[in-house]
């Protein structure tokens, strides 16, 4: 009995010690568990679809930014770099927050996915809105390996090639594959059908792409049928020339949105319109029409350049905000670079929030025919004729389309030059910018 009672003894002590270090390893781990939690920060919790929207449409709602070449966005060269760093000191420096890179010109996409990706990671890591420039139906490359997305003609026409330098851009097709006489704008364009379901799939992936890189923005240009050249002569390979231009145009709109909205919902999406389109509402010959914007996009880029108001403007007096009547010739729109930006933004403006009652249900209030709002291309060019002219120029010129886009909306508005180069002057100071908002 003593000899059990003393066995059982130990082995009562043993599972005492041996539940005391249970515990104590088990403290430990809490304990440890504890540290690191307090060392790496409480777990972060994912977003919603919904907050994630929210917060790009709260991003993307003043956006000032500067056009940025393909070439001097990929280009490792000591002159490229030199005027990359000129552009993302601006935004550093200035009321400038953001850069529009081309990834697709003309001449087909054109983009280092490398060079871009470092690029990308230092504009976001200095709080850089990133959009990406997109040329939709004029394209060169596609038209070996995808003849079929192609306008042609019947007899051949001698233009000149503007994309000669880049051929490089150029898809190879099939060894021995004849090749159609394509149909070329004066500028030697070559333009893919609208209503091409393949053209318009090649565009969303291109897109989808730009997505994955990391844009924050994806801004589309040459949104439309073409607009020189003798297009009468056009032979479309899918379009029938009887459905409208304009219905094309908005079902590739559609398209668009459902495409890269349900690939990336909080993707911002806008799309660049002739300055004509805003004043004028439509331009039926090339698919452009106010109306059909719709929702698709989240913001419009009217090209309201001055200079490109060929055959003048002309506009009737505005009463409830006490403007005069426009009527410009080509030379008055090109001397009244503020007057041209306003008007033509005022027109847009209210005609994209009109009431318009819906057609399906009475009991629905009207709604604005768009929920799109206005971000307009500003021009930071031709300051020499302008000055050699007696004209607005410079700092001058461009301050004064700056504060006529903002008079009607203060959602941004973008500077084009296609060197690359701006006039620094007419940019506000980062503080001074900040101060006003």
């Amino acid at each position: 009995m003593k000899t059990f009672a003393k066995g059982f003894g130990a082995v009562v002590a043993l599972g005492a010690i041996l539940v005391g270090l249970a515990f104590a390893w088990s403290m430990f781990r809490i304990r440890g568990q504890a540290d690191v939690t307090s060392a790496v920060g409480p777990a972060v919790r994912q977003k919603t679809k919904e907050e994630l929207i929210a917060e790009a449409r709260e991003r993307s709602s003043r956006i000032n930014a500067l056009y940025m070449t393909a070439d001097v966005a990929n280009d490792p060269g000591m002159g490229a770099a030199a005027l990359r760093e000129k552009i993302i000191g601006l935004a550093q420096a200035s009321e400038i927050n953001g850069i529009v890179i081309d990834v697709k010109e003309v001449c087909g996409p054109d983009y280092n996915e490398v060079r871009l990706k470092d690029l990308l990671r230092e504009l976001h890591q200095k709080n850089i809105w990133a959009i990406a420039r997109i040329v939709s139906f004029k394209d060169a490359s596609q038209r070996q390996a995808h003849p079929e997305w192609y306008l042609t003609r019947r007899s051949g026409r001698e233009v000149s090639d503007g994309c000669a330098a880049k051929h490089h851009l150029v898809l190879n097709g099939h060894a021995g594959d004849p090749q159609p006489i394509f149909w070329r704008d004066n500028k030697g364009g070559y333009w893919m059908d609208p209503a091409s379901q393949g053209a318009r799939q090649y565009l969303a992936g291109i897109a989808e792409k730009m997505i994955d890189l990391g844009f924050d923005e994806l801004q589309f240009d040459y949104v439309r049928f073409p607009s020189d050249g003798d297009v009468s002569a056009a032979l479309y390979p899918v379009w029938d020339k009887t459905t409208p231009r304009y219905a094309v145009m908005e079902d590739f709109f559609r398209f668009l949105n459902h495409t890269l909205k349900e690939y990336r919902p909080e993707i911002i999406l806008s799309a660049d319109l002739f300055g004509y389109v805003a004043v004028q509402h439509e331009d039926e010959t090339i698919g452009q029409r106010l109306e059909d914007i719709g929702d698709s996009f989240d913001y419009v880029s009217f090209m309201v350049y001055p200079s490109h108001y060929y055959a003048g403007l002309f506009l009737l007096a505005d009463p409830s905000r006490n403007l005069t009547a426009v009527n410009y010739s080509f030379a008055q729109a090109r001397a009244n670079p503020g007057v041209v930006v306003e008007r033509s933004l005022y027109v847009a403006h209210d005609f994209l929030n009109e009431l318009v009652a819906s057609s399906t249900a009475t009991t629905t209030p009207p709604m604005p025919r768009s929920s799109a709002r206005l971000r307009p291309w500003l021009e930071d060019f031709f300051h020499e004729a302008d000055r050699l002219s007696g004209r607005p120029y410079g700092t001058e010129k461009v301050r004064m389309q700056i504060d006529a886009a903002e008079r009607v909306e203060r959602h941004g508005w973008m500077l084009w030059n296609a060197s690359n180069i701006y006039t620094s002057g007419a940019l506000k100071k980062k503080n001074a910018a900040s101060a006003e908002k």
